[in-house]
């Protein structure tokens, strides 16, 4: 045979076979091939189910999950978080909306969320918090002024029954602004007006704190200008004197130390921590005040003018990722950070300790590059550490509407959503859990708090645990292996 014909007879055969692999391929993995039956063939697999059903009911957190925030415009305590993997959203007929073939243009209602998927998020707390603490000024009013005291319905007996477990509790959180403001909106809910330390290293960026008296309930705000190691001499806020967290722990946050220790006598009840605008900035303008050779022969004016154009030197602008070595720097004290808060309240590994996500702009643009280089990256190191995520940042991507300027988040619904989240893990941490809208587990209840014959009656039995465990660690233990996984990217 000629060779021209056998090559000819070669490619031919080789096209065919491409044809039939590729036909193969389009018919197994075409969407038309993934028939119903084959999702939920999948779905009944021993593959899907695996994960979430080697997770104690008790410990799938609602919030680390996909969901839907549902938010009511008339009244921001109706907020909720609804996890989609816990409810049979995915298991329901086909709306007639949603059929083909069909001639009929969908149309839809704005209608909430009926109730069987509200009442099946987690609970809300703030919403009974706010109730409760109302009720605890009345009866406190009661008993000083001697008055009627307050007589206690069926509703309110549930409020003093369930929210029993709160007295006495310690928050920490350290980081910015961002978090100053959720206290402070937090406690606005309650009436309560929060206040910055007084003494020499007081004002805005030292702490500051909530202090809810008739509950004893404190919520404490550290702030942390970064993780910069030392206070250079450009730092553009000249009241902040003292910048790396090691020299404000024994300067700034040693005097009110005492105040955030919980019923354990060792750490907080819960503590959350992050890094990161700040970094942004220290970072840009190290470059736009970076002294170099030579400079010290210019005149002063000739001085302004090189600044002047370093300032808008591509490193000293926003909008760039970080370059690796920043990055390797920000890790580095992010680890040291994450070291010496543990170390301080006792070492614990199960102390009940959370990485809060980074919040982006009002208007996110690539401004936002650093700020998701430094949360992943804070992230990743975070499970390392046996620290969970607090994931409020990510669910309020897109409400640029509830931003009161660039950068910060005001009352709202997001506020009611991270008040909510707070509670959720303090909960947790006190021995609570709940599941799918019902309490499976209650903190052990340490006192009365409310009395008999102090300015209210009808108050009901709240049973007392003879040994009542306040060892947080122990507690948030229970469901910590559960919850280590870094999240979304």
């Amino acid at each position: 045979m000629p060779p021209a014909i056998t090559r000819y007879i070669v490619l031919a055969v080789g096209f065919g076979l491409l044809l039939f692999l590729g036909y193969s391929i389009h018919t197994e993995f075409s969407p038309a091939a993934l028939t119903s039956d084959t999702v939920v063939a999948f779905a009944n697999s021993p593959y899907a189910p695996a994960v979430a059903a080697a997770v104690p009911a008790e410990c799938r957190d609602p919030y680390r999950q996909p969901g839907y925030l549902y938010t009511d415009k008339k009244n921001n305590y109706k907020t909720q978080w609804i996890p989609y993997p816990e409810t049979d959203i995915f298991d329901l007929p086909i709306p007639e909306t949603a059929r083909y073939p069909t001639n009929k243009i969908p149309e839809f209602t704005i209608d909430p969320p009926s109730d069987k998927y509200l009442n099946a998020g987690p609970h809300n707390w703030i919403n009974e918090l706010v109730r409760y603490y109302r009720l605890l000024k009345d009866i406190d009013s009661a008993k000083k002024s001697g008055g009627k005291p307050v007589e206690l319905d069926p509703t309110q007996q549930r409020l003093v029954r369930r929210l029993n477990w709160l007295h006495g509790r310690r928050v920490l959180i350290l980081g910015d602004s961002i978090d100053r403001i959720m206290i402070q909106e937090f406690c606005k809910a309650l009436e309560v007006t929060p206040k910055f330390t007084e003494g020499p290293h007081g004002g805005m960026h030292t702490t500051y704190y909530c202090d809810l008296k008739l509950l004893n309930f404190t919520i404490y705000h550290w702030h942390v200008p970064s993780l910069y190691p030392m206070t250079p001499p450009w730092w553009w806020m000249p009241k902040i004197k003292i910048v790396a967290f090691e020299d404000r722990f024994k300067e700034i946050y040693a005097p009110v130390n005492d105040k955030i220790i919980g019923m354990n006598g060792k750490s907080p009840d819960l503590i959350l921590l992050q890094s990161g605008l700040w970094d942004e900035r220290a970072i840009r303008e190290s470059y736009r005040n970076k002294v170099y050779p030579g400079d010290e022969k210019l005149t002063e004016k000739e001085l302004e003018e090189v600044k002047a154009k370093r300032r808008n030197d591509e490193l000293a602008l926003e909008g760039r990722q970080l370059a690796w070595e920043e990055l390797m720097f920000f890790q580095s004290r992010m680890q040291t950070f994450v070291n010496y808060v543990r170390d301080h309240f006792g070492s614990d590994p199960n102390l009940p300790m959370m990485y809060r996500g980074l919040t982006t702009r009002q208007n996110s643009n690539k401004a936002d590059l650093v700020t998701l280089d430094m949360d992943r990256i804070s992230r990743a190191l975070a499970t390392r550490n046996g620290i969970e995520i607090f994931e409020w940042a990510s669910m309020t991507r897109g409400f640029s509407e509830q931003y009161t300027d660039y950068l910060h988040i005001g009352s709202g619904p997001l506020n009611a959503l991270w008040s909510n989240m707070i509670l959720y893990y303090l909960f947790r941490a006190a021995g609570g859990s709940e599941y799918n809208g019902t309490f499976l587990t209650m903190p052990d209840s340490v006192g009365h708090f409310v009395i008999e014959g102090e300015g209210v009656v009808n108050v009901p039995a709240v049973p007392l645990s003879e040994n009542p465990d306040t060892e947080v660690s122990i507690h948030w233990a229970v469901c910590h292996p559960y919850n280590l996984h870094w999240g979304g990217r």
